[in-house]
């Protein structure tokens, strides 16, 4: 569920004096952000070199606007680009801030990061999306099942290894009223659902998580915190988990930060929403309640400095501007030294590197709102965090791999390396061996980091299997129409199962449903041809197939009749639509001109009918359409007064007059025979134009007259009729 923005605390920007900074955040750098006064929300620090973060208007309060920018350095700070989080041409693209709003970011490297998302308006659901690609375009990585239940919500998504991650989200019936916590190996590009056995029940059924609170170490080690006042903890990337409570009548847990695997720390705010400090020796499993808060103690935020025992801290807001040091598990702080300066959050990678984040110029776009640590080292005695990453997949071709080692500690701790079943080191004690396999199986991995204060083990398993290059391929129509979903099935092999990735040419309003996907939708918003070609990739290589669709407009086609003619003293006609469309729904509008004279029973029903009060020549137009496009078709009827003359008009009531209206010429026709028929045509001013007599059949020539309206009146053996004709 929902986390007040930043902490309980908030924070605006502020008119003040310019603040001055400590000598050991004297550095000031320039985020980039669009607008005057962004406070940076969240902060993700990768490396010495990479920094990725989140800002949120800093003008208007903790319940306005919440931006989707980023902001990302790849040079420790030096240069800070910005842009559009969900500026992206994937479908749904959740990017509306008015729709949808951030729960967590967190960078994997230069190129990779990812955010957590939930809906605004409901407060629920959710999606997990991925860029990488620097931040160029976003992908959504929801996998199929996620976040969908009326009552789940994302909170947060997270990386141990750049291939191994959880995503968590509140409990819902959807997961047997579990927490929804799904687990990838493979970066992203697919996720499985925990089976809730392996998960704690909540504590009751008004528990939830809390966006953004949460924290990891290592390669396996991840806690994350609920409103009330417990902290949930796995050991093995997220595959099991158990949960210690701190205080049962708090209204939520609302930062966590660990050294060591045992050594944390941690807030909550009390029953009486105070703020409340804890901390842990046994990595969570307990925890002891800090008796009183040192002033020093900034109040937005706080992290581990990693390798170090240490922590830091930071506040905002009138009366807690500062940033500060712990060296004792949070029991008493040290200020660094600045003055008048609004730190939000911080985060450090090692001991000489970090940065803190506050709030841009208030009259300049894209100055400051970024300070980084330019203090000494921090060297104090840590116990290790062992932490290494190896791929979960390897092939047998392959044989072998190198471990990468980013275990933690101070003093630099050793190492040691060891496999069950047994597989070859290069060398089992350096900090970054190539392992070897020999046979195809599932191989545990295990490191061991030592020093002086104490010894940590780290572990991950590795399937070691025979594979195949993948031969991509998939099924798709020829044709397709436009704005409608187009789906392809896809029939690619390989082992290991290949990852993909699916691209159109042109790209310019074409959608992927999800462009890792095993087989996406798409939608493309014009017709023409375009090429769509799957990337299919594995640890034996890549292969690619392109497929041509045709996309055309696919609007009904539209047909309707009614009857010809028609008496006004009948009144009411019956239409019969015979409209076909492969895409549905279908849309009907009717009309009819004129229009003043007609009444439709539904004008936009499949088949109304429709009334006259007047004699006369009608144009009635059926228009219909689809998500694709619409099409139209009209039809004429000739609505007589059927009175007087007509009441006595014996064998002539068996002439017709065709066709009408014409260009000038009617032929007659008539289904008596030997009948001797006179015929007088008059304008609408009752003057004759021509008459004649004619048996059986006869053509009547007004191609010299004036386009307009006539009347030609036929009379045999004193009977009398008239009918109306038009020339166009």
């Amino acid at each position: 569920m929902k986390k007040t923005l930043l902490s309980i605390f908030g924070a605006l920007a502020v008119s003040s004096a310019v603040g001055q900074a400590s000598a050991s955040w004297s550095i000031t750098q320039n985020a980039a952000w669009p607008k005057v006064s962004t406070g940076v929300r969240l902060l993700s620090a990768v490396d010495a070199n990479v920094v990725w973060a989140h800002g949120y208007d800093g003008t208007a309060g903790n319940t306005s606007r919440n931006y989707s920018w980023f902001t990302r350095t790849i040079n420790g700070g030096t240069s800070w680009a910005s842009g559009n989080i969900y500026q992206s041409t994937v479908t749904p693209v959740i990017g509306d801030t008015n729709s949808f709003k951030i729960a967590s970011l967190e960078g994997v490297d230069a190129n990779t990061c990812w955010v957590a998302s939930y809906l605004k308006a409901g407060q629920n659901k959710g999606a997990i999306h991925r860029t990488t690609n620097g931040g160029t375009t976003w992908q959504n990585m929801t996998a199929t099942g996620m976040y969908t239940n009326a009552a789940s919500f994302c909170n947060i998504v997270t990386f141990g290894t750049p291939l191994i991650g959880i995503t968590m989200g509140d409990p819902n019936p959807g997961t047997g009223n579990e927490y929804e916590i799904w687990r990838t190996t493979d970066g992203g590009n697919t996720w499985s659902l925990i089976p809730g056995a392996n998960i704690p029940n909540p504590s009751s059924a008004n528990e939830f998580g809390l966006t953004g609170v949460y924290t990891k170490l290592g390669s396996s080690n991840i806690w994350f915190g609920t409103n009330e006042g417990r902290i949930f903890r796995s050991t093995d990337a997220g595959q099991t988990w158990n949960v210690s409570t701190l205080d049962p009548s708090s209204v939520g847990i609302n930062e966590i930060a660990f050294t060591t695997p045992l050594n944390g720390y941690a807030w909550l705010f009390d029953a009486s929403q105070t703020l409340a400090q804890y901390n842990t020796t046994d990595g969570g499993a307990t925890w002891t309640l800090i008796p009183a808060q040192d002033p020093n103690l900034g109040l937005n935020n706080m992290g581990a400095i990693p390798g170090t025992s240490q922590y830091a801290s930071c506040g905002a807001g009138t009366t807690n501007q500062i940033i500060s040091y712990s060296s004792n598990q949070g029991v008493n702080w040290t200020d660094w030294g600045s003055t008048t300066i609004q730190y939000l959050t911080v985060d450090f990678v090692n001991n000489t590197t970090g940065w803190a984040g506050g709030f841009s110029d208030p009259t300049t776009p894209g100055i400051g709102g970024i300070y980084k640590y330019s203090g000494p080292a921090i060297n104090s005695p840590a116990a290790p965090t062992a932490a290494f990453s190896a791929p979960p997949v390897l092939c047998l071709s392959t044989g072998s791999t190198v471990l990468n080692n980013t275990s933690t500690g101070s003093p630099a701790p050793t190492y040691s390396w060891s496999s069950s079943p047994a597989a070859v080191f290069s060398n089992p004690t350096a900090t970054n061996p190539t392992v070897t396999f020999a046979t195809a199986q599932s191989y545990t991995i295990t490191l061991t980091a030592v020093n002086a204060t104490g010894t940590n083990v780290a572990t991950q398993v590795v399937l070691v299997q025979a594979c195949t290059a993948p031969t991509a391929a998939f099924t798709s129509a020829a044709s397709a129409c436009a704005k409608v979903t187009y789906t392809v099935s896809n029939t690619s092999t390989g082992a290991p199962a290949p990852t993909y990735n699916w691209s159109t040419n042109p790209t310019t309003g074409v959608s992927i449903s999800n462009a890792v996907a095993s087989a996406p939708s798409f939608t493309f918003a014009t017709a023409g041809t375009y090429s769509i070609t799957l990337l299919a990739s594995n640890a034996s290589g890549t292969n690619t197939v392109v497929h041509t669709v045709t996309v055309a407009p696919c609007p009904p086609t539209v047909s309707f009749t009614v009857p010809a003619i028609t008496c006004v003293t009948t009144n009411t006609v019956n239409t019969a639509n015979t409209t076909t469309s492969g895409i549905t729904p279908i849309s009907y509008t009717w009309t009819a001109s004129p229009a003043n004279s007609t009444q439709f029973s539904n004008p936009t029903a499949p088949a109304p009918s429709i009334s006259f009060t007047a004699a006369g020549i009608y144009t009635i137009t059926l228009t219909a359409g689809n998500i694709s496009g619409t099409a139209v078709t009209t039809q004429t009827i000739n609505v007589d007064p059927c009175a007087g003359v007509h009441e006595n008009s014996g064998a002539l009531a068996f002439i017709n007059v065709y066709p009408n209206p014409s260009t000038g010429v009617f032929s007659v026709s008539n289904s008596v025979t030997n009948d001797n028929i006179n015929f007088t045509v008059t304008n609408i001013l009752g003057s004759t134009v021509v008459s004649g007599k004619f048996n059986n059949s006869k053509n009547v020539d007004l191609s010299t007259q004036s386009k307009g309206i006539y009347f030609i009146t036929f009379e045999s053996n004193g009977n009398k009729i008239t009918k109306k004709i038009i020339i166009e």
